[in-house]
């Protein structure tokens, strides 16, 4: 059930978190996000299925206290269905070092510094679900993070075991670098949320990465590159972030090719509105309209398969009408996006475009 009342300011969990008060404190929290979707279908591609589902039903906990001067955090993120599933779980020690300056370490599973898209939470979105463009990204990892934050600066860097999510030991010995600067000439610090709510800002971040794998009789180099902008004036917020990742392989059997070099990459642009009147006044409704232009290409070297492959190329444009009751707390969208296949032929000549565009509505609710 959705209430009316004032949203207080969340942990961000793309940051280190900090204490807020001399007290020791914890606090639980949570998130649900039930959808319904309707998608045009076409013989022989996947995932077409029409109907309700429960996208996310998350846990959340955030700890807080202060030993001296430095501020020392926690703080849990984890799936409960369709079954258990960890994503953060955290600790975090900041120590000030002059006004508005601060330094702060992360130990534990978190995101890793790459791609704007990556470091948002599922919740915090203009759009129902994140940019394609996150998914050639590293989610979270096992690792340590380093942040330093500033007026108008944010540097964070990490090293990462680079096995993923939920993955308790280092398989093969090697580290995920990743690196990630932000300068925000408006605004103190660019907010991991999007809309307009944070008021007036702009933000331009880049993010390398570099990651070796070793899945066969072969090591695979991974190397990450991505930029972009974002910002929010007067009701109007966008963001624009292009990433790709060069896949190389150095082969271990005297030098004979298992398989191709090659890249993948996309971009994403989007606008969104918040009107600037309240639908209605005693909770503070605000409506958003916003579109959405993106593109992604997973391997620019190999032919697919079949239609609806996992590597296919397409653009995606949506649009979206969110209403918010408690900001990103309580809101409801409405997102239709139309489906445009870039790689039309498979491997063997074959017609590769088809029906595939949809409707979602979601609701999302968080507690914190």
């Amino acid at each position: 059930m959705l209430w009316c009342g004032a949203a207080r300011a969340a942990p961000d969990p793309g940051a280190g978190s900090g204490a807020g008060s001399d007290d020791w404190t914890f606090r639980p929290g949570g998130f649900v996000q039930p959808e319904f979707r309707t998608r045009e279908n076409a013989p022989g591609a996947p995932d077409d299925t029409d109907g309700f589902r429960l996208v996310r039903a998350r846990f959340t906990g955030t700890s807080t206290g202060h030993l001296g001067t430095l501020s020392i955090g926690a703080y849990v993120e984890a799936e409960l269905q369709p079954s258990f599933s960890l994503f953060d779980a955290y600790v975090s020690i900041a120590q000030p070092l002059a006004d508005k300056i601060t330094l702060g370490v992360d130990a534990g599973q978190m995101r890793v510094p790459i791609s704007r898209q990556q470091l948002l939470s599922d919740t915090r979105l203009s759009f129902v679900d994140k940019a394609q463009l996150g998914s050639i990204a590293p989610d979270r990892d096992l690792g340590a993070r380093v942040t330093f934050t500033a007026p108008h600066v944010r540097v964070m860097a990490g090293s990462f075991d680079g096995e993923g999510r939920d993955q308790g030991q280092n398989i093969n010995e090697s580290y995920l670098h990743a690196a990630r600067v932000e300068v925000t000439p408006i605004g103190e610090q660019a907010p991991y949320a999007e809309s307009a709510f944070a008021g007036t800002w702009l933000s331009v971040g880049g993010s390398v990465g570099y990651d070796k794998l070793t899945p066969g009789a072969f090591f695979e180099n991974e190397t990450f590159l991505g930029g972009d902008i974002s910002g929010a004036w007067h009701g109007l917020s966008g963001t624009f972030e292009y990433l790709q990742v060069k896949h190389h392989f150095d082969h271990a059997t005297g030098g004979v090719t298992l398989q191709p070099d090659f890249r993948a990459n996309g971009f994403v642009a989007q606008l969104a509105y918040l009107l600037p009147f309240s639908l209605a006044p005693a909770c503070g409704g605000r409506l958003e309209v916003g579109a959405r232009v993106e593109e992604i290409d997973r391997n620019d070297q190999t032919a697919i398969g079949q239609i609806g492959d996992p590597n296919q190329s397409e653009r995606i444009y949506s649009a979206v009408v969110s209403y918010y009751l408690r900001q990103h707390r309580a809101k409801v969208q409405l997102e239709a996006s139309h489906f445009q296949e870039i790689e039309d032929r498979t491997a063997t000549g074959q017609p590769a475009s088809y029906p595939n565009d949809q409707l979602l509505l979601q609701l999302t609710y968080r507690i914190e």
